[in-house]
């Protein structure tokens, strides 16, 4: 793959709704008060302690670049809980599709996580709980307004069978609601939601410095994300991954355009096949008479 990221533009704040800039914001050394308030802020409990299980980013190889940037942690009382961005939408992935692979993911990754725990020793009852919380750059859920989605077991009436597995997913693109709302009106979850998703988005400066001074936290993030975007490798990773990401979408409309060429292709030497005149069949497709004139040769 080329080297040359000048055609990237790089903006003066890094976006934190940046998969690589999120887990390496809420991995920082100086951002646990950071980790903790948000994680307090969308589970719904307090929080006292985090401690962090991973804190590598994978940038050891261009192909690595595809990984989920994930931030994975332990709180009071054992309880896990695993934060993670997703700017875009997975591949192959799409809202006509109900955007199943990321909600598989996130089913299979609780699961797994929960699944994953010492037991030796321990009566199924004192498991810790598991939370798998997922930010979302789009819309997963197109007919809910809310921007905030909670998931557990439940019976077909709506009773939870036990809060042991609990499934969030945040989607940053259903703030429009939320932006109009007072900053001291707004939820911890909400005013999380509007930095992760304007914290470099001019048009909402004056609001965003309303919601630092209401909240410590969030203060001390931008503060870390400001830091962070003058830090010269970071924004190199950060061109990196934009550039990475605009290869495969460029690959991908290419793929497209060539599967519909040779698409036109087998339809025009069927109709050729059946006698069909060269100048409709040219009509019909959309192909050019040399190419036509190429396949009858």
């Amino acid at each position: 793959m080329r080297e040359d990221f000048a055609n990237v533009e790089v903006p003066e704040i890094l976006p934190p709704s940046d998969d690589g800039v999120f887990k390496t914001l809420l991995t920082h050394p100086n951002a646990r008060s950071c980790l903790r308030d948000i994680i307090s802020s969308n589970i719904g409990l307090p929080v006292k302690e985090v401690t962090l299980r991973n804190t590598e980013l994978p940038i050891g190889d261009i192909l690595e670049k595809r990984e989920r940037f994930d931030v994975s942690c332990e709180i009071d009382g054992g309880d896990q809980v695993e934060v993670e961005m997703q700017a875009d939408p997975m591949e192959g992935d799409s809202l006509p599709r109900g955007h199943r692979n990321i909600k598989s993911r996130a089913i299979y990754n609780a699961c797994d996580l929960h699944s994953g725990q010492k037991s030796v020793g321990v009566s199924y009852g004192r498991l810790a709980r598991t939370y798998q919380i997922t930010f979302c750059g789009y819309t997963i859920f197109e007919n809910e307004e809310n921007c905030f989605n909670r998931f557990s077991f439940r019976n077909a009436e709506g009773r939870e069978l036990l809060n042991a597995v609990n499934i969030m997913f945040v989607e940053l693109s259903k703030l429009k609601r939320v932006l109009k709302k007072n900053v001291d009106e707004m939820t911890g979850a909400e005013m999380w939601a509007i930095f992760l998703a304007c914290a470099n988005n001019p048009e909402h400066r004056e609001l965003l410095k309303k919601i630092i001074g209401a909240r410590e936290e969030i203060k001390m993030a931008y503060d870390l994300l400001t830091s962070i975007s003058q830090d010269a490798d970071e924004r190199a990773r950060f061109r990196a991954r934009r550039k990475f990401q605009m290869d495969l979408e460029h690959n991908r409309l290419v793929s497209f355009e060539e599967g519909k060429f040779e698409g036109k292709l087998e339809v025009a030497r069927k109709l050729l096949a059946r006698g069909v005149s060269s100048d409709t069949v040219a009509q019909s497709t959309g192909l050019s008479p040399d190419k036509i004139r190429s396949l009858i040769n």
